[in-house]
Protein backbone atom coordinates (compact mmCIF):
# COMPACT_ATOMS: atom_id res chain seq x y z
CA UNK A 1 0.00 0.00 0.00
CA UNK A 2 1.15 3.78 -0.85
CA UNK A 3 1.51 6.01 1.96
CA UNK A 4 0.92 9.46 1.59
CA UNK A 5 1.61 11.60 5.04
CA UNK A 6 0.84 15.18 4.52
CA UNK A 7 1.88 17.48 7.73
CA UNK A 8 1.18 21.31 8.17
CA UNK A 9 2.46 22.85 11.28
CA UNK A 10 0.20 24.18 13.68
CA UNK A 11 -2.47 23.96 12.14
CA UNK A 12 -5.34 23.77 14.27
CA UNK A 13 -8.32 20.75 14.61
CA UNK A 14 -10.87 23.82 14.49
CA UNK A 15 -9.81 25.72 11.14
CA UNK A 16 -11.14 21.90 9.63
CA UNK A 17 -14.83 21.95 8.42
CA UNK A 18 -16.41 19.88 10.81
CA UNK A 19 -15.80 22.81 13.42
CA UNK A 20 -17.19 25.40 11.25
CA UNK A 21 -20.19 26.32 13.14
CA UNK A 22 -18.62 28.94 15.06
CA UNK A 23 -15.30 29.14 12.79
CA UNK A 24 -16.81 30.34 9.77
CA UNK A 25 -14.01 32.50 8.32
CA UNK A 26 -11.66 29.36 7.62
CA UNK A 27 -11.27 28.23 3.89
CA UNK A 28 -10.02 24.83 3.09
CA UNK A 29 -11.75 23.13 -0.05
CA UNK A 30 -8.90 20.54 -0.90
CA UNK A 31 -8.86 19.21 2.43
CA UNK A 32 -12.39 18.91 2.80
CA UNK A 33 -12.64 16.92 -0.25
CA UNK A 34 -10.16 14.85 1.35
CA UNK A 35 -12.05 14.62 4.39
CA UNK A 36 -15.12 13.60 2.39
CA UNK A 37 -13.40 9.97 1.47
CA UNK A 38 -11.40 10.23 4.70
CA UNK A 39 -11.76 8.54 8.61
CA UNK A 40 -11.65 11.79 10.24
CA UNK A 41 -11.05 12.33 13.68
CA UNK A 42 -12.63 14.91 16.00
CA UNK A 43 -10.73 14.57 18.75
CA UNK A 44 -7.30 13.98 17.87
CA UNK A 45 -4.15 15.36 20.05
CA UNK A 46 -0.85 15.60 20.34
CA UNK A 47 1.40 14.32 22.99
CA UNK A 48 3.11 18.00 23.29
CA UNK A 49 2.26 20.97 21.73
CA UNK A 50 5.68 22.10 20.33
CA UNK A 51 7.58 21.19 17.37
CA UNK A 52 9.93 19.13 18.02
CA UNK A 53 8.42 17.11 20.88
CA UNK A 54 5.54 16.44 18.70
CA UNK A 55 7.31 15.60 15.99
CA UNK A 56 10.08 13.42 17.36
CA UNK A 57 7.21 11.37 19.07
CA UNK A 58 5.62 10.97 16.31
CA UNK A 59 8.51 8.67 14.61
CA UNK A 60 9.20 7.07 17.20
CA UNK A 61 5.83 6.24 19.38
CA UNK A 62 7.44 7.57 22.77
CA UNK A 63 6.07 10.02 24.57
CA UNK A 64 8.66 13.54 25.05
CA UNK A 65 9.77 12.38 28.24
CA UNK A 66 10.99 9.04 27.58
CA UNK A 67 12.48 10.52 24.45
CA UNK A 68 14.05 13.12 27.15
CA UNK A 69 12.90 16.14 24.56
CA UNK A 70 11.17 18.29 26.41
CA UNK A 71 11.43 21.74 24.38
CA UNK A 72 12.60 22.88 20.81
CA UNK A 73 16.62 23.72 22.26
CA UNK A 74 16.76 19.93 21.94
CA UNK A 75 17.16 20.72 18.32
CA UNK A 76 19.97 22.88 18.53
CA UNK A 77 22.03 20.06 21.15
CA UNK A 78 20.99 16.99 20.32
CA UNK A 79 23.19 15.00 17.73
CA UNK A 80 21.15 13.83 14.97
CA UNK A 81 18.90 10.47 15.00
CA UNK A 82 19.46 10.60 18.93
CA UNK A 83 17.94 10.29 21.38
CA UNK A 84 15.08 7.15 20.56
CA UNK A 85 15.49 8.09 16.92
CA UNK A 86 17.11 4.48 15.88
CA UNK A 87 16.28 1.85 13.90
CA UNK A 88 12.51 1.66 15.07
CA UNK A 89 11.75 4.75 14.17
CA UNK A 90 9.59 6.13 11.24
CA UNK A 91 11.33 6.49 8.13
CA UNK A 92 14.42 3.36 9.13
CA UNK A 93 11.24 1.38 10.08
CA UNK A 94 9.18 1.32 6.74
CA UNK A 95 12.52 1.16 4.96
CA UNK A 96 13.22 -2.16 6.35
CA UNK A 97 9.81 -3.41 5.58
CA UNK A 98 10.68 -2.91 1.89
CA UNK A 99 9.37 0.67 1.74
CA UNK A 100 10.96 3.21 -0.26
CA UNK A 101 11.07 6.03 1.81
CA UNK A 102 11.08 9.75 0.84
CA UNK A 103 10.73 13.19 3.39
CA UNK A 104 10.21 16.82 1.86
CA UNK A 105 9.84 19.77 4.08
CA UNK A 106 9.88 20.55 7.93
CA UNK A 107 11.26 17.65 9.75
CA UNK A 108 12.36 19.58 13.03
CA UNK A 109 13.19 15.62 14.65
CA UNK A 110 15.60 17.23 15.43
CA UNK A 111 17.03 19.46 12.88
CA UNK A 112 14.82 21.70 10.57
CA UNK A 113 15.53 19.33 7.56
CA UNK A 114 16.00 15.87 7.32
CA UNK A 115 18.67 13.66 6.07
CA UNK A 116 19.34 10.04 4.70
CA UNK A 117 20.58 9.22 8.96
CA UNK A 118 16.59 9.67 9.82
CA UNK A 119 15.67 6.89 7.32
CA UNK A 120 14.29 8.97 4.47
CA UNK A 121 15.65 9.88 1.20
CA UNK A 122 16.05 13.72 1.51
CA UNK A 123 13.81 15.34 -1.38
CA UNK A 124 13.34 18.77 -0.61
CA UNK A 125 14.72 21.03 2.29
CA UNK A 126 12.71 22.78 5.07
CA UNK A 127 10.78 25.41 3.18
CA UNK A 128 7.36 25.39 1.29
CA UNK A 129 8.41 26.75 -1.91
CA UNK A 130 9.14 24.24 -4.08
CA UNK A 131 7.76 21.45 -1.96
CA UNK A 132 4.79 20.18 -3.75
CA UNK A 133 7.07 20.05 -7.27
CA UNK A 134 9.90 17.96 -5.39
CA UNK A 135 7.27 15.91 -4.80
CA UNK A 136 5.85 15.17 -7.89
CA UNK A 137 9.20 15.08 -9.33
CA UNK A 138 10.01 12.04 -7.14
CA UNK A 139 7.04 10.18 -8.04
CA UNK A 140 7.54 10.66 -11.62
CA UNK A 141 11.22 9.45 -11.25
CA UNK A 142 10.12 5.71 -9.34
CA UNK A 143 9.95 2.63 -10.66
CA UNK A 144 7.06 1.62 -9.45
CA UNK A 145 8.49 -1.55 -8.11
CA UNK A 146 8.54 -1.25 -4.64
CA UNK A 147 5.67 0.65 -2.37
CA UNK A 148 6.29 4.39 -0.99
CA UNK A 149 5.81 6.32 1.54
CA UNK A 150 6.24 9.66 1.25
CA UNK A 151 5.68 12.60 3.54
CA UNK A 152 5.34 16.29 2.70
CA UNK A 153 5.66 18.55 5.05
CA UNK A 154 4.63 22.09 4.89
CA UNK A 155 5.77 24.85 7.53
CA UNK A 156 2.73 27.05 6.86
CA UNK A 157 0.23 27.87 8.97
CA UNK A 158 3.42 28.06 11.35
CA UNK A 159 4.01 31.20 10.04
CA UNK A 160 1.57 32.98 11.60
CA UNK A 161 4.29 33.35 14.45
CA UNK A 162 6.69 36.03 12.26
CA UNK A 163 3.20 37.73 11.26
CA UNK A 164 2.64 38.55 15.54
CA UNK A 165 6.34 39.26 16.17
CA UNK A 166 6.11 41.90 13.04
CA UNK A 167 9.17 39.75 11.45
CA UNK A 168 9.04 38.89 7.56
CA UNK A 169 7.38 36.01 6.57
CA UNK A 170 8.96 33.67 4.39
CA UNK A 171 6.74 32.73 1.79
CA UNK A 172 5.79 35.86 1.40
CA UNK A 173 2.75 38.02 3.26
CA UNK A 174 -1.07 37.35 2.89
CA UNK A 175 -3.45 39.99 2.12
CA UNK A 176 -4.82 42.21 4.75
CA UNK A 177 -8.29 41.98 6.26
CA UNK A 178 -9.85 45.20 7.02
CA UNK A 179 -10.74 44.99 10.83
CA UNK A 180 -14.54 45.05 10.16
CA UNK A 181 -13.71 41.76 7.89
CA UNK A 182 -12.20 39.80 10.26
CA UNK A 183 -13.50 37.27 12.08
CA UNK A 184 -14.90 38.43 15.79
CA UNK A 185 -13.06 37.32 18.65
CA UNK A 186 -13.72 33.23 19.98
CA UNK A 187 -16.27 33.28 22.85
CA UNK A 188 -13.74 31.90 25.33
CA UNK A 189 -11.09 34.99 24.24
CA UNK A 190 -11.73 36.68 27.85
CA UNK A 191 -10.00 35.21 31.23
CA UNK A 192 -12.59 32.71 32.51
CA UNK A 193 -12.84 32.76 36.14
CA UNK A 194 -10.65 30.63 37.59
CA UNK A 195 -8.56 29.98 35.29
CA UNK A 196 -4.48 28.58 35.75
CA UNK A 197 -2.33 31.59 36.58
CA UNK A 198 0.24 29.89 35.09
CA UNK A 199 -0.34 30.02 31.86
CA UNK A 200 -0.91 34.19 31.88
CA UNK A 201 2.49 34.46 33.44
CA UNK A 202 4.79 32.16 30.97
CA UNK A 203 3.06 35.38 27.82
CA UNK A 204 4.10 37.70 29.94
CA UNK A 205 7.50 35.95 30.63
CA UNK A 206 8.44 35.30 27.03
CA UNK A 207 6.43 38.63 25.57
CA UNK A 208 9.27 38.76 23.06
CA UNK A 209 8.38 35.31 21.68
CA UNK A 210 4.57 35.70 21.38
CA UNK A 211 4.80 39.17 20.27
CA UNK A 212 1.36 40.15 21.57
CA UNK A 213 1.30 41.61 24.55
CA UNK A 214 0.21 44.90 23.13
CA UNK A 215 -2.16 43.36 20.77
CA UNK A 216 -5.73 45.58 20.97
CA UNK A 217 -9.07 43.56 20.36
CA UNK A 218 -8.83 44.59 16.82
CA UNK A 219 -5.17 43.77 16.68
CA UNK A 220 -6.32 40.17 17.50
CA UNK A 221 -9.10 40.00 14.64
CA UNK A 222 -6.30 40.95 12.37
CA UNK A 223 -4.25 38.19 13.86
CA UNK A 224 -7.10 35.53 12.96
CA UNK A 225 -7.79 36.83 9.98
CA UNK A 226 -4.24 36.45 8.95
CA UNK A 227 -4.04 32.77 10.65
CA UNK A 228 -6.95 31.84 8.32
CA UNK A 229 -5.76 32.84 5.12
CA UNK A 230 -2.29 30.84 5.82
CA UNK A 231 -4.52 28.17 6.81
CA UNK A 232 -5.96 28.26 3.05
CA UNK A 233 -2.52 29.17 1.30
CA UNK A 234 -1.46 25.93 2.56
CA UNK A 235 -4.79 24.17 1.42
CA UNK A 236 -4.17 25.30 -1.92
CA UNK A 237 -0.68 23.87 -1.64
CA UNK A 238 -2.02 20.79 -0.60
CA UNK A 239 -4.51 20.66 -2.96
CA UNK A 240 -1.60 21.06 -5.73
CA UNK A 241 -0.11 18.25 -4.36
CA UNK A 242 -3.07 15.51 -4.32
CA UNK A 243 -3.62 16.41 -7.69
CA UNK A 244 -0.63 14.43 -8.72
CA UNK A 245 -1.68 11.64 -6.53
CA UNK A 246 -3.21 8.46 -7.63
CA UNK A 247 -5.80 7.99 -4.56
CA UNK A 248 -6.96 5.21 -5.76
CA UNK A 249 -3.81 3.72 -5.16
CA UNK A 250 -2.26 5.44 -1.78
CA UNK A 251 -3.53 5.99 1.83
CA UNK A 252 -3.37 9.70 2.63
CA UNK A 253 -2.87 10.88 5.85
CA UNK A 254 -2.76 14.35 7.17
CA UNK A 255 -2.51 15.43 10.54
CA UNK A 256 -0.40 18.47 12.63
CA UNK A 257 2.09 18.44 15.08
CA UNK A 258 0.14 20.93 17.72
CA UNK A 259 -2.82 23.76 16.95
CA UNK A 260 -2.61 27.86 17.59
CA UNK A 261 -4.46 29.39 20.51
CA UNK A 262 -5.86 31.73 17.76
CA UNK A 263 -7.37 34.35 20.10
CA UNK A 264 -8.73 31.78 22.03
CA UNK A 265 -8.09 32.46 25.91
CA UNK A 266 -5.91 35.94 25.16
CA UNK A 267 -3.50 33.06 23.32
CA UNK A 268 -1.41 32.69 20.39
CA UNK A 269 1.46 29.90 19.79
CA UNK A 270 1.16 27.02 21.32
CA UNK A 271 2.43 25.22 24.59
CA UNK A 272 0.12 25.88 26.59
CA UNK A 273 -2.44 22.98 27.45
CA UNK A 274 -5.68 24.66 26.43
CA UNK A 275 -8.03 22.73 23.68
CA UNK A 276 -6.86 24.84 20.67
CA UNK A 277 -3.45 24.16 20.85
CA UNK A 278 -3.07 20.29 21.98
CA UNK A 279 -5.60 19.09 19.55
CA UNK A 280 -4.41 18.34 15.78
CA UNK A 281 -6.41 17.59 12.77
CA UNK A 282 -6.48 13.53 11.50
CA UNK A 283 -7.71 12.58 8.55
CA UNK A 284 -7.12 9.22 7.35
CA UNK A 285 -8.22 8.02 3.58
CA UNK A 286 -7.26 4.28 2.72
CA UNK A 287 -8.70 3.21 -0.46
CA UNK A 288 -11.23 1.11 0.33
CA UNK A 289 -11.95 2.14 3.46
CA UNK A 290 -16.01 4.03 3.67
CA UNK A 291 -15.96 7.21 5.17
CA UNK A 292 -16.18 8.07 8.82
CA UNK A 293 -16.11 10.08 12.26
CA UNK A 294 -14.48 9.09 14.97
CA UNK A 295 -15.38 11.21 18.36
CA UNK A 296 -13.29 9.48 21.04
CA UNK A 297 -10.26 10.83 21.53
CA UNK A 298 -7.05 9.45 20.03
CA UNK A 299 -3.27 10.11 20.52
CA UNK A 300 -3.14 10.72 16.85
CA UNK A 301 0.12 11.55 16.29
CA UNK A 302 1.59 9.49 19.20
CA UNK A 303 -0.07 6.73 17.61
CA UNK A 304 0.70 7.43 13.67
CA UNK A 305 3.81 5.21 13.49
CA UNK A 306 1.38 1.98 14.75
CA UNK A 307 -1.16 3.57 12.75
CA UNK A 308 0.92 3.70 9.08
CA UNK A 309 1.77 -0.01 10.14
CA UNK A 310 -1.37 -0.79 10.20
CA UNK A 311 -2.52 0.61 6.89
CA UNK A 312 1.20 -0.67 5.24
CA UNK A 313 -0.09 -4.29 6.82
CA UNK A 314 3.33 -4.59 8.20
CA UNK A 315 4.59 -5.34 11.97
CA UNK A 316 4.45 -2.83 14.85
CA UNK A 317 7.51 -2.14 16.56
CA UNK A 318 7.36 -3.38 20.14
CA UNK A 319 7.08 -0.82 23.59
CA UNK A 320 5.60 1.51 21.72
CA UNK A 321 3.41 4.05 24.18
CA UNK A 322 0.24 3.78 22.00
CA UNK A 323 -1.99 2.11 19.58
CA UNK A 324 -2.96 2.85 15.79
CA UNK A 325 -5.99 4.97 16.05
CA UNK A 326 -7.60 2.64 14.15
CA UNK A 327 -7.77 0.07 16.99
CA UNK A 328 -8.95 2.83 19.75
CA UNK A 329 -8.32 0.99 23.37
CA UNK A 330 -10.40 3.57 25.21
CA UNK A 331 -7.36 4.16 27.48
CA UNK A 332 -7.00 8.29 28.78
CA UNK A 333 -4.89 10.73 26.08
CA UNK A 334 -2.16 12.69 27.77
CA UNK A 335 -0.47 15.32 26.76
CA UNK A 336 2.53 16.62 28.30
CA UNK A 337 4.01 20.44 28.26
CA UNK A 338 6.78 22.34 30.17
CA UNK A 339 7.44 25.91 28.58
CA UNK A 340 10.76 27.69 28.05
CA UNK A 341 14.03 27.15 30.32
CA UNK A 342 14.34 29.41 33.32
CA UNK A 343 18.10 30.47 32.06
CA UNK A 344 16.10 32.03 29.07
CA UNK A 345 13.03 32.80 31.02
CA UNK A 346 13.52 34.12 34.30
CA UNK A 347 10.94 32.89 36.65
CA UNK A 348 9.33 30.68 34.10
CA UNK A 349 9.82 26.86 33.42
CA UNK A 350 6.11 25.91 34.05
CA UNK A 351 5.53 22.19 33.70
CA UNK A 352 1.78 20.41 32.83
CA UNK A 353 -0.11 17.52 31.80
CA UNK A 354 -3.63 17.36 30.88
CA UNK A 355 -5.27 13.67 30.75
CA UNK A 356 -8.49 13.43 28.15
CA UNK A 357 -11.06 10.65 29.34
CA UNK A 358 -14.34 10.48 27.86
CA UNK A 359 -15.82 13.83 27.44
CA UNK A 360 -13.78 15.04 30.61
CA UNK A 361 -10.22 16.89 30.32
CA UNK A 362 -8.09 17.06 33.85
CA UNK A 363 -5.35 19.87 33.13
CA UNK A 364 -3.04 20.18 35.87
CA UNK A 365 0.05 22.81 35.76
CA UNK A 366 3.41 22.27 37.80
CA UNK A 367 2.58 25.77 40.28
CA UNK A 368 0.23 28.52 40.57
CA UNK A 369 -3.60 29.08 41.48
CA UNK A 370 -6.23 27.39 39.84
CA UNK A 371 -3.30 24.57 38.52
CA UNK A 372 -5.85 21.97 38.63
CA UNK A 373 -8.87 22.11 36.03
CA UNK A 374 -11.01 20.17 34.96
CA UNK A 375 -13.91 20.37 32.04
CA UNK A 376 -16.81 18.94 30.77
CA UNK A 377 -15.61 18.88 27.05
CA UNK A 378 -19.37 17.90 25.51
CA UNK A 379 -20.76 20.61 27.59
CA UNK A 380 -18.01 23.27 28.08
CA UNK A 381 -15.95 22.91 25.07
CA UNK A 382 -14.63 26.17 25.16
CA UNK A 383 -13.44 25.23 28.53
CA UNK A 384 -15.19 28.14 30.51
CA UNK A 385 -16.16 26.78 33.58
CA UNK A 386 -13.53 24.86 35.86
CA UNK A 387 -15.20 22.08 37.41
CA UNK A 388 -12.23 21.51 40.02
CA UNK A 389 -13.03 24.05 42.52
CA UNK A 390 -16.96 22.95 42.82
CA UNK A 391 -17.74 20.55 45.18
CA UNK A 392 -20.04 18.79 43.33
CA UNK A 393 -17.59 16.97 41.20
CA UNK A 394 -15.09 16.01 43.51
CA UNK A 395 -15.75 12.51 42.53
CA UNK A 396 -14.98 13.19 38.52
CA UNK A 397 -11.62 15.46 39.99
CA UNK A 398 -10.30 12.20 42.35
CA UNK A 399 -10.76 9.55 39.39
CA UNK A 400 -8.92 11.96 37.06
CA UNK A 401 -6.21 12.26 39.61
CA UNK A 402 -5.97 8.86 40.26
CA UNK A 403 -5.87 7.95 36.19
CA UNK A 404 -2.54 10.20 35.83
CA UNK A 405 -0.96 9.12 39.07
CA UNK A 406 -1.20 5.85 37.03
CA UNK A 407 -0.20 6.96 33.82
CA UNK A 408 2.78 8.64 35.25
CA UNK A 409 4.06 5.62 36.98
CA UNK A 410 3.40 3.21 33.74
CA UNK A 411 5.32 5.39 31.51
CA UNK A 412 7.90 6.40 33.96
CA UNK A 413 6.80 10.29 34.35
CA UNK A 414 8.63 10.73 37.53
CA UNK A 415 9.71 14.43 37.36
CA UNK A 416 6.11 15.42 36.48
CA UNK A 417 5.10 12.93 39.53
CA UNK A 418 6.33 15.51 41.91
CA UNK A 419 4.05 17.87 40.62
CA UNK A 420 0.64 16.04 41.07
CA UNK A 421 -2.18 16.55 43.45
CA UNK A 422 -2.52 13.30 45.02
CA UNK A 423 -5.88 11.49 44.57
CA UNK A 424 -7.31 10.96 48.47
CA UNK A 425 -7.17 6.93 47.82
CA UNK A 426 -3.50 6.57 47.15
CA UNK A 427 -1.58 4.30 48.64
CA UNK A 428 -0.52 4.88 52.27
CA UNK A 429 3.36 6.03 52.03
CA UNK A 430 2.96 7.40 48.17
CA UNK A 431 3.88 10.67 48.81
CA UNK A 432 7.07 9.98 51.21
CA UNK A 433 7.80 7.45 48.25
CA UNK A 434 7.55 10.05 45.46
CA UNK A 435 9.85 12.49 47.51
CA UNK A 436 12.13 10.39 48.57
CA UNK A 437 14.48 12.64 46.69
CA UNK A 438 12.54 16.05 47.37
CA UNK A 439 13.92 17.66 44.27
Amino acid sequence: MNILLIMADQFAAHALARSRSTDAHFKTPNLDRLASVSTVFTQAYTPFPLCVPARSSMITGKYPHQLGIMNNKSADAAPRSEPGHGSQSLGHWFTAAGYDCAYAGKWHALQASASVNDGFAPIHPFGDEGLVEACHDWLGQRSGERPFLLVASFDDPHTICEYARSQPMPYGDVPAAAVAEAPPLPANFYKAPYASEAPAMEQVAAARLYGTAGFSPDDWRSYRATYAALVQRVDQRIGQLLDGIDVASTSVIFVSDHGDGDASHGWNQKTALYQECIKVPFLVQVPGRPAAVVTEPVAAVLGLLPTLCEIAGIQVPEGLAAPSALQRDGNPVVVETAFADAAALPGARTSGRALILGHWKYTVYGWGQYREQLHDLAADPQEQRNLAVENAFAPELERMRTELLRWCEETGDTAFRKRLVLPKTAPAGKHQEIFRVPY
